[in-house]
């Protein structure tokens, strides 16, 4: 509070707990779930209107960056920066 700032990071796996996933599948196989990333978003910047609070708020949802191609020594030091710099 005193810093006036916050770094909030979300698994991708949460937002089933919260909201409907489409229950589909991707190009991969894998279930699609649902968009907790972007539904926080807004549930944020809902509340801080409603309370009158001023926010700046960025969202960086680097999922697909990392999972397109197959993991490797630079996928760590991008997530490093990425966290270095929230």
């Amino acid at each position: 509070k005193a810093q006036k700032h916050a770094v909030i990071v979300v698994a991708e796996g949460c937002g089933d707990t919260l909201i409907k996933s489409s229950g589909g599948t991707d190009a991969g196989g894998n279930k699609v779930l649902a968009d907790v990333g972007t539904w926080l978003k807004s549930q944020l910047e809902e509340y801080f209107k409603k309370m009158r609070h001023p926010l700046t708020l960025k969202y960086i949802d680097p999922t697909y960056m990392i999972r397109a191609v197959p993991s490797n020594a630079n996928d760590t030091v991008f997530c490093t920066v990425l966290a270095q710099y929230a």
